[in-house]
């Protein structure tokens, strides 16, 4: 596990954070450990719904069939025989 420093933070951020540890019980350490992580989890399923809707915008197929690099690199080659 890592251990974190943040330097400079709000005071207001920090009053807010300590509140909100007070009103569910769990000590700042332990508030700011889910507020991190629940940061990280929403940009990650941000980043995958995005991926899904790239996905399901390209037909839903993997690459694009005018770029088929085998098929490119085959037409090159058979063009120099």
């Amino acid at each position: 596990m890592a251990d974190i420093k943040v330097r400079n933070l709000d005071d207001a951020i920090a009053s807010a954070l300590k509140a909100r540890a007070r009103a569910k019980g769990v000590s700042l350490e332990e508030e700011v450990r889910r507020t991190l992580a629940a940061s990280v989890a929403a940009d990650r399923e941000e980043l995958v719904r995005r991926a899904k809707a790239l996905h399901a915008a390209a037909g839903g197929k993997p690459g694009r069939p005018g770029l088929d690099s085998a098929r490119l690199i085959r037409e090159d080659r058979d063009a120099w025989s």
